[in-house]
């Protein structure tokens, strides 16, 4: 594989009172090895549930309806890669790859941590689930990785409570515990949500030096763009379940292609307008999962809208727009040509 982890088409469905409901709706994602990928969208667009769809931990009403999660082998392991779709949940091989494999920073970590039990005795558990060391040993590596997580007094705080620290400190107390064995991929889900400025700035520097560091990929999980141009290196956005433009992090700041992602950068404050300048927005609100409007999700809220077209027909499909740069919209010339290859294919068949 010439990624760590690639996701192919991926779709989860919840299974409501109401009916069955697409909560991700054919996600296509690759996290290369060694490099951070950005993942950025409105609040309920699906990206913490594909996180969850990878670390198979989805809520007990969601399923993985379709697609393939590939996780590249450990040198020792040989050449083929685990499919991670086709693993029991609550089986040994994937709580194996938990931890080791793949860990995942929650983003309140006041509710992540067991309220009952020392930071300490929790990260000693997670060391001893995947590593053959004792308790003794366990525990240096605990205060070891407080350390490199720069909590003050690590040996101190190894035993406190959740609710003894601070909530900067009980952030870099889950990244000590994700990190403990080692994992090749670090999910960080909204890693700097609650915390104050400072203790977000101290929270992605520390995430960016443990990756050059420990060689591990990540996978950031946000909905502010400031954090994404701090700290990937590649950028996929989304919309109500679907990737909608993916390209460098240089290529999609200095030139969005999706109405959305320009709707998205033209929403972030600047310094640079006047006290009276009225901040931009993207207009509408994410329609209801029970009521996607046909063609593109977006038209209803799109400055580029074409009747006719975007309200026509499929999904624009997901095409190469520039180089380095993917995007789903019938703006460009790829996405319009599926869309006449599609409408001809059903005028043939009807007649």
């Amino acid at each position: 594989m010439k990624n760590l982890v690639e996701i192919q088409d991926l779709r989860v469905v919840f299974h409501l009172r109401e009916g069955s409901v697409p909560a991700i709706n054919g996600v296509s994602l690759s996290v290369p090895f060694n490099r951070t990928v950005g993942l950025v969208g409105e609040s309920g667009c699906g990206k913490s549930i594909t996180a969850r769809a990878m670390m198979r931990i989805l809520p007990p009403r969601a399923e993985i309806a379709a697609g393939r999660v590939l996780l590249a082998p450990r040198e020792a392991q040989g050449s083929e890669p685990t499919e991670l779709v086709d693993l029991d949940p609550d089986g040994e091989r994937i709580r194996s790859i938990r931890g080791a494999d793949m860990a995942m920073i929650f983003q309140e970590p006041m509710t992540s941590f067991s309220p009952v039990h020392t930071i300490g005795n929790q990260i000693i558990e997670a060391i001893r689930l995947h590593q053959k060391k004792s308790k003794r040993d366990a525990r240096a590596l605990a205060i070891e990785m407080l350390r490199l997580v720069r909590v003050p007094n690590a040996e101190r705080r190894v035993d406190a409570y959740p609710y003894e620290l601070s909530g900067g400190l009980r952030q870099r107390a889950m990244i000590a515990m994700a990190l403990s064995c080692r994992p090749r991929l670090l999910i960080a889900d909204e890693p700097t949500t609650a915390l104050d400025v400072t203790i977000q700035a101290q929270i992605l520097n520390l995430i960016e030096r443990l990756q050059t560091d420990l060689r591990t990929s990540v996978l950031m999980i946000t909905h502010d763009l400031g954090v994404i141009a701090e700290t990937a290196h590649e950028v996929a956005v989304m919309y109500l379940g679907r990737i909608v433009e993916h390209g460098s992090a240089d290529a999609l700041f200095n030139n969005p292609r999706h109405p959305y992602t320009k709707g998205l950068l033209a929403s972030v404050p600047r310094l640079s307008g006047g006290r009276r300048t009225r901040l931009a927005s993207v207009p509408g609100s994410v329609p209801d999962v029970f009521s996607i409007p046909r063609g593109c999700p977006f038209h209803p809220r799109c400055e580029s809208f074409m009747k006719g077209v975007c309200d026509a027909g499929p999904v624009p499909a997901f095409e190469k727009v520039a180089p380095g740069q993917r995007a789903a919209c019938f703006l460009y010339a790829p996405c319009r040509k599926s869309l006449d290859a599609t409408t001809a294919g059903a005028t043939e068949a009807s007649s």
